[in-house]
């Protein structure tokens, strides 16, 4: 079997339009694309981007955008089409991936021989087939996030929505003596979480399983929770907003992250609507990491 992240030609589609075209023209991206996302924000206009590994017809594409554009009554926006060099991402990482250092945190691959320093929260990762190696940044404002709520809270439960490969939630366990769920859409993202958290020895530390947002058994048993991380994408967390509401217990922070700076007023707005309150925005190279508060009965 050829493995699924093997380096493979990319091409990306993006147009601006109205948040009333939207709909429209997610389908009409949907017919070429293996995947569509949206950003926008209220009456700004919105931008949709479409993947492709199969070299597209901007010609046959431009007539699908047409039709969309005649259907929702706007004049046919600007396509781009860019073409994304093929990378073996996987084995650039394993080559480039040094030990990194954030505030307390310190992430080191399998390959690095010395001693963390001293008094230093060490992890070892090693760059794979799961997101979270510490590099990229929404990681690593989540990390600065966990270290600064855990200077004025006590967490009992937390929940790693979407935990890639562990990292987030190995840093709760260390940060409380926390019961710590860690769950991921991903079964690979499952696996290698497990196999981290037997390299770092917090396999009885951490819970490990696959959900759909919050959507199982497990989830929902564990809940309500005094911390959640949810490091995805700005669209799925404003579709999980009144979950993570729910999810919460009084009182409890969510760190919400893997979103653009652009994006990051638009996902505050979604969470204040189910009663969440903002309390801080860490950014780094225009992505965000969000900290929102449910508040406690007696505030």
């Amino acid at each position: 079997m050829i493995p699924s992240f093997l380096p493979t030609p990319l091409w990306r589609l993006e147009v601006t339009v109205p948040e009333h075209a939207v709909a429209g023209f997610e389908a009409a991206f949907e017919g070429v694309c293996a995947a569509v996302t949206s950003f926008g924000y209220e009456t700004t206009p919105w931008r949709i981007e479409g993947y492709t590994d199969v070299e597209p017809d901007q010609t046959a594409i431009e007539g699908g955008l047409a039709m969309a554009a005649q259907a929702t009554g706007i004049e046919l926006p600007s396509l781009t089409i860019e073409f994304l060099s093929p990378r073996d991402w996987l084995a650039d990482n394993l080559a480039a991936f040094e030990p990194l250092r954030i505030g307390r945190f310190f992430i080191y691959p399998s390959h690095f021989e010395d001693a963390p320093p001293p008094a230093s929260i060490a992890f070892k990762i090693d760059a794979g087939t799961a997101f979270g190696s510490g590099t990229h940044p929404t990681t690593g404002t989540c990390l600065q996030a966990l270290a600064d709520v855990a200077k004025s809270q006590r967490v009992g439960r937390a929940l790693d929505l979407g935990c890639g490969s562990g990292i987030l939630a190995f840093a709760i366990a260390k940060l409380w003596p926390a019961k710590v769920l860690a769950v991921d859409i991903d079964p690979e993202a499952v696996r290698v979480t497990k196999q981290n958290a037997i390299d770092n020895k917090l396999l009885g530390r951490v819970n490990i399983a696959t959900s759909v947002g919050y959507r199982s058994n497990v989830v929902r048993g564990a809940a309500p929770f005094d911390l959640i991380v949810a490091n995805v994408l700005a669209r799925p967390l404003i579709g999980m907003a009144a979950d993570t509401a729910a999810s919460l217990a009084p009182g409890g922070t969510v760190i919400l992250s893997g979103l653009l700076e652009r994006d990051a007023a638009w996902v505050v707005s979604q969470h204040r609507a189910y009663g969440l309150v903002f309390v801080r925005q860490w950014c780094l190279n225009d992505w965000a990491t969000l900290v929102m508060r449910k508040p406690d009965v007696h505030d």
